[in-house]
């Protein structure tokens, strides 16, 4: 028998949410405008990383929030915080992808940079830059999607409706921090 659908929980969840990102992508904003200098001037070609990187970490924990919410759903992973198999599959799978991807952004940066001239920094340091962010941003947000979709299971929400837009958008902020933290190093 299907279950009813309450619209009302689904606009009040999806409501809540969205004005929370918004807020959180005018935090998003506020890290970046201070990185300017950095991004224009002292690291000319760090601007062609940034939108893959902030992409990328939506997409990976967007698609991480979505497994889990099914799983959580289906019974196949249980509403609590403990490294089950299936859980274990989820979070390294995500990490690797996030990995090879910030590594992949890196390159074809470097290589789009080299194609139209703009003065960029050395390969490597791009490079550096894509994967040592990638990676801070990538456990972090791999963690709080775990939490996240566990957190809202429990308090009867639809992680589907949370879970998914709450990462995407925080993945922006923790990502902008992440790389403001690395080119501080670079």
């Amino acid at each position: 028998m299907p279950q009813s659908v309450n619209v009302r929980a689904i606009v009040i969840q999806g409501l809540s949410v969205l004005i929370l990102c918004a807020i959180i992508e005018i935090l998003t904003g506020n890290v970046m405008e201070g990185m300017q200098e950095r991004i224009t001037v002292t690291l000319p070609g760090l601007i062609l990383v940034i939108p893959p990187l902030l992409d990328l970490r939506g997409n990976v924990n967007g698609a991480l929030a979505s497994r889990l919410g099914t799983a959580l759903h289906t019974g196949i992973v249980e509403p609590k915080l403990s490294m089950t198999d299936e859980l274990k599959i989820n979070v390294v799978s995500s990490l690797i992808l996030s990995l090879a991807a910030s590594a992949s952004i890196g390159v074809i940066a470097s290589l789009i940079g080299l194609l139209f001239g703009m003065s960029i920094i050395n390969f490597v340091a791009l490079i550096i830059i894509s994967v040592a962010a990638g990676f801070i941003s990538g456990i972090i947000l791999t963690a709080l999607t775990v939490v996240i979709s566990i957190f809202a299971y429990i308090r009867g929400w639809d992680p589907d409706n949370i879970t998914a837009p709450l990462m995407a958008t925080i993945g922006d902020l923790i990502t902008m921090i992440s790389i403001f933290i690395v080119v501080l190093f670079v």
